[in-house]
């Protein structure tokens, strides 16, 4: 009987310490920051404001751009130190650049994947600044005037810091700011210009406004 009163109130101190258990895991889950997030921005782009052919290059007017970004974006905060951390994210992109030329007018539609990665830390509760390079990869469609339509590799790279505020458990909204250039070949045939691959380069600020969902 000792044995069986011992067992049974082994059980319920068992129980009753898993209870507590769990609503400590649940309690520390309900405040624990969420490190994943779905990251919709739109910003600004530089235009294109060089032009490389066979004959030289040329300095041309820049005449801007604009790209929307949607992307997942994982935090990995660090354990000895949970208010500093690395960030990597990944998705897609689509953007323009243009130039106005007397010659001509260019504008260029851009699709492609973007990988970007860097530092993140954490000011208070609310706020996280990031800080980090990015490189997108894709393809261009290239709109001149005078020319039929045509598509050709494109690439960007650059590098920039961003701002964050939670606004909610699952919301931030972001500010980021950077500077890039990107360059986009094209091949023309016929016409004044005859058969050429002609490259089509820029740089300058990017600046952007982020949505991001966290989970």
């Amino acid at each position: 009987m000792a044995l069986k009163r011992l067992l049974i109130l082994g059980i319920t101190v068992a129980v009753s310490g898993s209870v507590l258990a769990a609503d400590e895991i649940n309690e520390a889950n309900k405040t624990k920051d969420k490190a994943n997030s779905i990251r919709i921005s739109l910003g600004s782009a530089p235009g294109i404001d060089e032009v490389e052919d066979s004959t030289g290059t040329y300095s041309v007017d820049d005449d801007g751009g604009a790209r929307v970004e949607i992307l997942y974006v994982h935090r990995f905060w660090s354990k000895n130190n949970p208010a500093i951390g690395g960030m990597l994210g990944g998705g897609i992109f689509i953007g323009s650049h243009a130039l106005s030329d007397g010659a001509a007018d260019v504008d260029l539609t851009t699709f492609g994947l973007l990988l970007q990665g860097g530092l993140a830390a954490k000011v208070g509760e609310q706020v996280v600044i990031e800080a980090g390079p990015y490189l997108g990869l894709g393809i261009a469609e290239n709109e001149t005037t005078g020319y039929d339509d045509g598509t050709g590799g494109y690439g960007l790279f650059g590098l920039k810091a961003g701002v964050f505020v939670l606004l909610g458990e699952n919301v931030e909204l972001g500010l980021e700011v950077g500077y890039e250039g990107f360059s986009h070949e094209q091949e023309y045939d016929g016409g004044w210009i005859g058969t050429d691959d002609v490259t089509f380069s820029g740089s300058g600020a990017h600046v952007a406004g982020v949505l991001a969902i966290k989970f």
